[in-house]
């Protein structure tokens, strides 16, 4: 731990250093104060023991000064530890003879080590101790100093220009190996910047990555929800589909609890508009606060308080995202947990027949998916209503006794009699229990004791809630009563008959439209067959005469007054 602390001391990058300038400093002027201190013990003379004292503070003076990221000063450490090799030379050794001078070399290498950006301080101290080495020659020559080996001066000479050439050798060579080290530094830095910006970029892509997976996850997320939304209404179509011969009340009901159910709604409401068109009546709901509306009758005035009152007069659709700010919005006390509401019309072409209403126990619970979704519904929904409405059997219980009234010499129906013959279009006149079953839509039984005459049984056929005919039975026994499981298999029967019935009369007008196509294309044909303009109108009128079964037709392009202007 203590390592790694010192060598990220050493090492760590800082502004306007160079990279291990901080380490070669330390080290290096360490390694020369260790140097000073042995000079220090292997002499005895005062002046030279002086002067290695004052080497070893200049050592400890640069290194503080290194270790503090300061390298003005380092060069006076090589200077001073010259000196002090002279010094020792002169007085306690050879002279100019002496070994000691080949110390030159380590302090121009320490020195060469301190001067990164500039030769000039050690060129300098290079020329310095030359300088020292060929005056101590010059003072043996000139008997300042012991000459006991013969200095002359072509040995003070040759030896200075030759410590010259090895210090500036020095010198070339650390200039060669700092512009190497240069190059390699700056092809580092590129090499970091580069892998900074690789990195960056990676970041960058990561975080687009991470961008574009979460918006496709969110993306899928809608997806999921919009399909399985979409399921839900198919298969709420399908279960629309599948109870269609249900009494209207009970379809509305189901369709209710289809949309609760499947869309998780708590509640769905079906409105129909009375046929004075001033209130919207509430026909079917699912949930427990609509069931009490139900049973108190509830209805909102159409165009007054309340968004189904909204819709039902204006058309449009209308969502509360808010219900506590919403100001259209009725606060209904049986559905108190209500926090946003969507209410939509359903249209019998442009003529609103009713609202479809769904509340939600979450606020902002619609959007305007959910609208298309529900709007989809809705058309569903009116088309089925459409269909009731619409019914030729969709009358009132008077108008269905009016009618049966005025269709009962051309009524089809049969009769069985006592001798197993069947006589069609023969109906009992003026039966009172003929008359009830038809105007309250209910099984009429009227057993021996009611003292009518033979015990009978009518049993309305009703298809869609509403009665189309009727099923009269009249007991040979006028002791007989009418037990539950008679009354139930007359009941069945009818049910089955009436559904028979309505398949028969949609295969019939299925036939009807397909021979009219039929007849549709042929006249086509036959026309488009010619180009000639008489020709024309002659296939024209006489196929529209044959598929029309007409005695005589007439076809005329243009008029008499058109004629006379011509003239």
């Amino acid at each position: 731990m203590k390592n790694s602390k010192l060598r990220e001391f050493l090492f760590k990058e800082r502004p306007g250093e160079e990279y291990g300038q901080r380490a070669e400093a330390v080290v290096a002027t360490t390694a020369g104060l260790v140097v000073s201190l042995l000079l220090t013990l292997m002499f005895s003379h005062p002046i030279v023991l002086t002067a290695a004292a004052l080497t070893s503070l200049f050592a400890v003076f640069t290194l503080i000064q290194a270790l503090r990221g300061s390298y003005k000063y380092l060069i006076l450490f090589p200077a001073m530890a010259a000196t002090s090799l002279c010094v020792a030379a002169v007085l306690e050794g050879d002279g100019s003879h002496d070994l000691i001078w080949a110390g030159v070399f380590g302090w121009s290498l320490l020195a060469n080590i301190y001067s990164r950006k500039n030769g000039a301080p050690v060129l300098v101290l290079s020329v310095y101790m030359a300088v020292l080495f060929f005056g101590t020659g010059l003072a043996e020559i000139n008997d300042i100093l012991p000459n006991p080996y013969g200095t002359d001066l072509k040995y003070a000479a040759a030896n200075s220009v030759f410590f010259l050439a090895i210090l500036s050798a020095m010198i070339a060579a650390f200039h060669s190996y700092r512009t190497l080290l240069k190059v390699t530094a700056e092809n580092r830095n590129e090499q970091i910047a580069a892998n900074q910006r690789l990195a960056e970029t990676n970041r960058a892509l990561e975080e687009k990555v991470r961008a574009r997976a979460h918006e496709l996850n969110m993306a899928n997320a809608q997806l999921e929800v919009k399909a399985a939304r979409l399921q839900a209404v198919s298969e709420i179509s399908q279960g629309i589909a599948s109870n269609i011969n249900r009494k209207p009340d009970e379809l509305l009901t189901h369709i209710t609890q289809l949309i609760s159910e499947k869309l998780g709604y708590y509640h769905a409401g079906i409105f129909l508009l009375d046929e004075n068109r001033e209130y919207a009546l509430l026909r079917a709901a699912n949930s427990e606060g609509g069931q009490h509306m139900l049973a108190r009758r509830h209805q909102l005035k159409i165009g007054g308080t309340g968004i189904v009152g909204y819709v039902s007069q204006s058309g449009r659709p209308r969502i509360a995202l808010d219900t506590g700010a919403d100001a259209v919005f009725f606060d209904n006390p049986d559905l108190p947990e209500t926090r946003s509401e969507i209410s939509l019309p359903l249209k019998h072409g442009h003529t609103v027949i009713g609202v479809l209403d769904v509340q939600s126990k979450e606020a902002s619970a619609f959007n305007e998916e959910d609208l298309h979704i529900l709007s989809a519904l809705a058309n569903q929904i009116a088309s089925v209503l459409k269909d009731m409405l619409a019914s030729p059997f969709d009358v009132t219980p008077g108008a269905r006794i009016a009618q049966f009234s005025r269709r009962t010499a051309s009524a089809s129906g049969y009769t069985i009699r006592p001798d197993g013959s069947v006589v069609s279009n023969v109906l009992p006149e003026k039966n009172p229990a003929l008359e009830k079953a038809l105007a309250s839509g209910e099984t009429v039984v009227l057993s021996p004791a009611s003292g009518d005459g033979l015990p009978t049984l009518t049993v309305p056929v009703k298809f869609r809630d509403h009665a189309i005919g009727l099923i009269h039975i009249e007991s040979a026994d006028p002791t007989k009563p009418w037990t539950e499981d008679e009354i139930a298999l007359a009941q069945a029967i009818a049910d089955r008959a009436a559904l028979a019935l309505e398949n028969a009369r949609l295969f019939e007008e299925a036939t009807r439209r397909a021979e009219q196509e039929a007849t549709i294309a042929h006249v086509t044909t036959q026309i488009g067959a010619s180009t000639d303009f008489d020709r024309i109108l002659q296939t024209t009128i006489r196929e529209l005469g044959q598929a029309l079964g007409a005695s005589r037709s007439f076809i005329q392009i243009g008029t008499a007054n058109a004629k006379e202007d011509q003239a």
